[in-house]
């Protein structure tokens, strides 16, 4: 039977990574389906986001994470963990530096993220949904902190879900394939790099942040409340082309 109320009410939820592109589309689903949502980011640009509340601070920090928390009107039922980081380089040049800020910044503060919600959430039903990315299942040149990285999160929710699981807090992970943000615009914009991106995809077209959002907001509330430690494409079918198959 279909829900008659928001499935999002009566609860605050936290969208770490929402001044642009996917985390803002998220915040701004979540805060449309009823949730109190605090914003956090460290571009000046969240406190623009209608109906939330923003924590302006590099949400990877663990005193900006306690802000965030503190900044929840209502028990928090979600944490959307959105934050990027890559260094892009050849796989021979990359440094431990740059591997631990990318480790850090991608896996460590979702684990933080997740700890925090644990203890919040006080045995209450919450939810972690993690942004990934179809680079989890496949190499690009010069991007491996950021595959290596969005591939952590996958064992990450799944331990999640085996530690956290009795306590009432679910995990899943959400992998878009390309989404046109204004971060890549210079790509899908430009008419030969576009079809080149692509020519890999069935649907043919890139996906709106907004699409992923929609997916975010099943997994962040009570409708998906039996799913836990799953990784959920969101690629348009690109995951299940063959390397030697182009679909245009």
């Amino acid at each position: 039977m279909p829900s008659t109320h928001p499935p999002l009410a009566g609860g605050s939820a936290i969208v770490l990574g929402a001044a642009g592109g996917i985390g803002r589309a998220c915040a701004e689903r979540l805060a449309e389906g009823g949730a109190q949502v605090v914003a956090v980011d460290r571009h000046e640009a969240v406190r623009e986001l209608p109906g939330c509340r923003a924590v302006v601070g590099d949400a990877a920090d663990e005193a900006v994470l306690a802000r965030a928390f503190a900044a929840c009107e209502r028990p928090p039922f979600a944490v959307v963990h959105a934050l990027l980081a890559e260094h892009r380089a050849p796989l021979a040049e990359q440094t431990a530096e740059a591997w631990h800020q990318v480790f850090d910044t991608t896996v460590v503060s979702a684990w933080r993220a997740g700890a925090a919600l644990l203890r919040a959430a006080a045995g209450r039903p919450a939810s972690l949904v993690l942004i990934g990315s179809v680079h989890a299942h496949g190499a690009v040149p010069g991007m491996a902190p950021y595959a290596v990285a969005k591939a952590g999160l996958a064992a990450l929710a799944r331990a999640a879900a085996v530690e956290w699981g009795p306590a009432g807090l679910r995990c899943n992970v959400v992998e878009p394939g390309f989404v046109a943000v204004a971060r890549n615009a210079h790509r899908w914009q430009e008419p030969a790099e576009r079809e080149r991106i692509l020519a890999g995809y069935p649907l043919g077209r890139p996906a709106g942040p907004e699409e992923v959002a929609e997916v975010v907001a099943f997994l962040a509330g009570p409708g998906s409340g039996y799913v836990n430690g799953v990784c959920l494409p969101v690629d348009g079918g690109a995951l299940a082309v063959l390397p030697e198959v182009s679909v245009r």
